[in-house]
């Protein structure tokens, strides 16, 4: 009997090796995006970034920050500056998009379609992070994709990228926060 993976796992590239699957660590062939957030403390310091590639190169990026978030929301405005890349730039076929968070793989390809039809709420609650998954519905009825999960911090090539580019995207925030500290400023003024 031979053993396969389901094809779920398949298309997350892990592989069988033995009794134990394996990752693949290589960005998959054709056009591919992986979007990655992070926030330092969460909540506090956040930043966001995606690496764009075709056919193993990459040919885009981007990044970005905020002064107060949580690593979800960075997860999710990473997917959606993504997809803003992908309205922009119009590529002649939709790229898969890759991140490593559950929230948000499964918020947008299937928690966002039970949230609007109960009128975005969540038993008594609005669903948290309701102005990003409006923006993030809207954009994915206009670039019908399925989001694939990765494991993050596994070395997978595309992801480590991502990763880097948030954490530069949440350095800027940090950089521009201190420029702004008045008694920060008096130190370096001072010495």
């Amino acid at each position: 009997m031979i053993k396969t993976l389901p094809a779920w796992q398949r298309r997350n590239g892990l592989k069988l090796a033995g009794a134990a699957p394996t990752i693949d660590r290589s960005i998959p062939p054709g056009l591919v995006i992986y979007a990655d957030g992070c926030c330092e403390p969460n909540p506090g310091l956040g930043g966001w970034g995606y690496a764009v590639f075709l056919d193993g190169k990459e040919i885009a990026a981007a990044h970005g920050g905020a002064n107060q978030s949580t690593n979800q929301r960075m997860e999710l405005t990473a997917v959606l500056e993504a997809l803003g890349w992908i309205t922009d730039n119009q590529p002649e076929q939709l790229p898969r998009i890759i991140s490593d968070s559950a929230y948000t793989v499964n918020g947008c390809n299937e928690w966002r379609h039970k949230w609007k039809r109960s009128g975005w709420r969540r038993g008594q609650k609005d669903v948290a992070n309701l102005d990003l998954w409006k923006c993030l519905d809207g954009a994915l009825s206009f670039h019908p994709i399925e989001l694939e999960w990765c494991k993050g911090h596994a070395g997978i090539i595309g992801n480590e990228r991502a990763d880097e580019l948030s954490l530069i995207g949440r350095e800027m925030v940090l950089e521009t926060a201190n420029d702004a500290d008045p008694i920060r400023q008096q130190l370096t003024y001072s010495v």
